[in-house]
C-alpha cells in the first residue's frame, strides 16, 4: 500500500490533505523526511480531529455534557510475541507457492468461509529475540472470492484475510466484479456527496440493488491507468462507505464520479476504472433520490476518562472529571477479554488514575459496559486549548 493510499484508507482526513500529500510524495521520492511531512501532518489531524467526534457521535452522548476531553496520540509499538494476535504474529502465508499478506487484521466469521483449500505455511519473528516461528494453518476460499487474489487462513475459530503479494491490477471492470465476487462482498448504503473538497452530507440509502445492477453491466470498463490514485479536487462524486468482512477491508471508499468514473481504494492499492458518463449518472441520481439524511459515522469508536480499577477481566473507566457537573458521569465498565486490550494494562504501564481513552468496536450495554474493546493509552485533559494539570 502506498503512503497516501493509507492515508485513504484511514478514514476521517479531510480529501485535500490526501491529495496534497499525494502530490507531494509524487514530486519528491528521493528524500525521505520530505515524503514522511505530509503524511504526518494528515496523521495529527487525525488524532485531533477523531477523539471528540468519535465519543460523542458513536456513542449517542450529548456534547454538552462535557467540558474537558481527553487528548492522547496512539503510539507504535513493537508487543512480545506472547501479547500479539495471530495476525500480528503472522503477517504472512505461503500458499501454493506464492505468498499473501495480511490485509485485515480482524477475524471473519464462518459465513464468510467457503471450500477449504488445503493449508499453508504462515511465518512470523519475534522482534524482542529474532527467533522465527512457524505454523500450519488451514485455507479456505473467501465466498465469491478467487483465491489468486484472496484467501482465508488460520487455525479453528480464528481465520483471517491474507491477499496475494505482487498482483496485478484486473484490466476491466468485469474482472474486479468477477475475481472479488462484488456482487454479494460489497454493499453501497452510506455515502457522501462531494463538489470537490466540499462535503454537501451525509445519507443513507434505503435499498442498494439498482447500483449493484448498473454496475454489473460494465463488465467492458477499462483501467484507468496514468495515475496511481483518484483526483478529487475538481470532481463532484459520491463516496461511499465500503466495509466487506470478505475482501477485509473495513471503512474504505469507493467513488462514483459525474466524469464516469468508479474508484476505489478496497484492495489496499488505487483502483480506478472508467465506466461511463451514463452508468455513474444513473448511480448518482439513484442515490440522491432514494436515500435519506444520515448522521456521520465515526471511524473508531472511543470513551474516555480516568481509570479507576483493574481487575482481572475488566477495567473501569470514569468520565466524571470531564463533565460540566460531576454527577452527570458515567462509570464505564470495560471488558479485557481481548489481548490487544490486555496488553495494554499489563504491559502498557497504564495505571488507575491515568487519563485514559480506550477504543472499541463492540457495543455500551444500559449498564455501561463495553465489550470489543481493543485498544488503551493515556492522554491529557484539556480545556478547549489548554491542558489540565491532573
Amino acid at each position: 500500500m502506498k503512503d497516501y493510499e493509507l492515508l485513504d484508507a484511514i478514514g476521517g482526513i479531510n480529501p485535500e490533505y490526501i491529495d496534497s500529500a499525494e502530490k507531494s510524495i509524487r514530486k519528491d521520492k528521493k528524500h525521505i523526511w520530505k515524503k514522511l511531512l505530509p503524511i504526518a501532518a494528515c496523521l495529527c489531524l487525525v488524532m485531533s480531529a477523531v477523539i471528540l467526534p468519535s465519543i460523542f457521535g458513536g456513542n449517542d452522548v450529548n456534547p454538552e455534557k462535557y467540558k474537558y476531553h481527553i487528548s492522547g496520540a496512539e503510539m507504535a509499538m513493537e508487543w512480545p510475541w506472547e501479547y500479539m494476535t495471530i495476525a500480528e504474529k503472522y503477517t504472512t502465508v505461503k500458499f501454493n507457492d506464492k505468498e499473501y499478506g495480511i490485509k485485515l487484521s480482524n477475524p471473519v466469521g464462518e459465513n464468510v468461509l467457503g471450500d477449504p483449500l488445503g493449508s499453508c505455511e504462515a511465518t512470523g519473528v519475534d522482534s524482542y529475540t529474532n527467533k522465527k516461528y512457524t505454523e500450519t494453518f488451514k485455507v479456505y476460499r473467501i465466498n465469491g472470492v478467487s483465491e489468486d487474489r484472496l484467501i482465508a487462513a488460520g487455525t479453528e475459530g480464528e481465520f483471517y484475510v491474507y491477499m496475494q503479494n505482487d498482483i496485478s491490477k484486473p484490466a476491466t471492470f468485469g474482472d474486479v466484479w468477477d475475481l472479488y465476487g462484488l456482487d454479494q462482498n460489497l454493499t453501497f448504503n452510506h455515502f457522501t456527496i462531494y463538489e470537490g473538497y466540499d462535503d454537501k452530507g451525509e445519507f443513507e440509502l434505503t435499498d442498494d440493488a439498482y447500483i449493484g445492477e448498473i454496475l454489473s453491466e460494465c463488465g467492458d470498463a477499462a483501467l484507468y491507468d496514468k495515475t496511481d490514485s483518484f483526483e478529487r479536487s475538481d470532481r463532484n462524486y459520491l463516496t461511499f462507505t465500503a466495509t466487506s468482512e470478505a475482501l477485509g477491508a473495513y471503512k474504505l471508499a469507493v467513488y462514483i464520479s459525474e466524469d464516469g468514473y468508479f474508484a476505489t481504494n478496497l484492495f489496499s492499492y488505487s483502483h480506478i476504472y472508467y465506466i461511463g458518463k451514463d452508468a455513474a449518472g444513473k448511480i448518482i441520481n439513484y442515490a440522491k433520490n432514494n436515500s435519506e439524511k444520515a448522521e456521520s459515522i465515526p471511524y473508531e469508536l472511543m470513551v474516555s476518562g480516568i481509570l479507576t480499577e483493574i481487575d482481572d477481566d475488566y477495567v473501569l473507566i470514569d468520565d466524571s472529571a470531564l463533565c460540566n457537573d460531576a454527577e452527570d458521569g458515567t462509570v464505564y465498565k470495560i471488558y479485557t477479554d481481548d489481548i490487544r486490550i490486555r496488553r495494554c494494562v499489563e504491559f502498557g504501564g497504564i495505571k488507575v488514575g491515568d487519563a485514559v481513552i480506550v477504543k472499541y468496536n463492540g457495543k455500551i450495554s444500559e449498564k455501561n459496559e463495553v465489550n470489543g474493546a481493543y485498544s488503551m493509552y493515556t492522554g491529557t485533559l484539556v480545556d478547549g486549548g489548554l491542558q489540565i494539570p491532573e
